[in-house]
């Protein structure tokens, strides 16, 4: 058993537990993302495009909000005397990490609202809900690297199964793009286009799991 806020024997106690705080805030940002993405999926496929504008904004006041706090842990902390220059540069790798989960939903969602007139395979729901599985468990994994490693360690694993089904629903329709006739060239396109931004999303999430996970491993 280890934790990375107790790491730390120098610094800024205060700014440290700052630090964690709104790295904490920065992991729920980005699962609140990806359900957003997820209920955007659903509403796609029933033809709810007054949801998926709706969840737009949503998503684009809070993709802004989570740069505020990625700044404000760069800005007003790491560059002060909280850590030693070696964990800064963790922690700020880590940060980054988390926020491009983010950034990758919202620009998933506003591809979908751009096709949102069209009927995508209902596969597309379910790929919705395998990317929500992904982030959850990065969300469990930056939770258990502040109280317990081996969970944390756990979490990333489990997020690289997560992942690899994500990618199968995406080759799922693929497949069914491809080979069905009744989709026209342009819709085609376009969801083609919205399956590989949300797995991206998935990619994005175990890219931070295998980064939590090695600091998980290097500081257990």
């Amino acid at each position: 058993m280890g934790t990375f806020s107790r790491i730390f024997g120098t610094g800024d106690k205060d700014l440290q537990k700052r630090a964690d705080e709104l790295t904490l805030k920065l992991s729920k940002g980005l699962q609140s993302a990806s359900a957003k993405l997820c209920i955007a999926a659903k509403a796609w496929e029933e033809g709810n495009i007054d949801t998926l504008k709706e969840l737009e904004e949503e998503i684009i006041e809070l993709e802004r909000e989570m740069d505020e706090v990625k700044e404000d842990i760069v800005e007003n902390i790491l560059t002060k005397s909280a850590f030693l220059p070696q964990q800064a540069l963790e922690r700020h790798t880590l940060v980054k990490a988390l926020d491009q989960v983010v950034d990758a939903a919202e620009t998933a969602v506003r591809v979908i609202l751009m096709g949102s007139r069209m009927k995508p395979p209902s596969a597309i729901r379910e790929l919705g809900k395998k990317i929500w599985i992904c982030t959850d468990l990065v969300q469990d994994a930056v939770k258990y690297l502040f109280t317990d490693f081996s969970k944390s360690i756990e979490a990333t694993r489990k997020l690289d199964g997560a992942r690899e089904e994500a990618r199968d629903v995406q080759f799922e329709i693929l497949g069914k793009l491809y080979n069905d006739k009744d989709f026209r060239s342009n819709e085609i396109v376009v969801f083609q286009t919205v399956s590989e931004r949300m797995v991206d999303v998935a990619v994005k999430a175990e890219d931070a799991g295998d980064y939590i996970r090695e600091l998980a491993m290097k500081y257990s």
